[in-house]
């Protein structure tokens, strides 16, 4: 009596796992003739999205043909990682400060966003650029004005 039993139960797995291997292979050929998605990089660049969120950096105005930072130091203060340090300059009494050094150390910065959002001159934004790799940490450090300059 407990042969039958075992024997109904080997036969059961035999015709439940060919089920599964034939659903398995009937996706693997399903999807073997579809186009290839890869991008093969470095060969080929991909695409980045209108959404996709890179490191901070300065807008280029065309009208002053520079930034629109006034060193207020709200991104500082709002940046929930504390990575952000601005640094003003006016170039004579009762002038406008505006912001000479802006350092972001981008190894502990979350890209939460937080500092394009609460920018009053909306200066900040996110960068298209995804190949932003360091060799040392002191190299994640950067200065956004000085990136601004070298853009030009």
């Amino acid at each position: 009596m407990n042969t039958s039993y075992g024997f109904k139960q080997y036969v059961k797995e035999i015709f439940t796992g060919s089920k599964s291997l034939i659903i398995g292979m009937g996706i693997t050929f399903k999807h073997m003739f579809r186009p290839i998605v890869t991008v093969q990089y470095p060969r080929q660049k991909p695409i980045m999205t209108p959404h996709f969120r890179g490191h901070i950096e300065a807008i280029l105005f065309d009208d002053t043909k520079s930034h629109h930072c006034v060193a207020c130091g709200l991104c500082a203060r709002t940046c929930p990682s504390h990575v952000i340090k601005v640094q003003g300059e006016k170039t004579k009494a009762g002038d406008r400060k505006y912001g000479k050094q802006y350092f972001i150390d981008f190894t502990k910065c979350s890209l939460c966003g937080l500092c394009v959002d609460v920018c009053p001159e909306k200066t900040l934004k996110f960068s298209d650029e995804y190949e932003l790799a360091f060799y040392s940490r002191w190299d994640g450090v950067m200065d956004i004005m000085q990136r601004l300059e070298e853009r030009k």
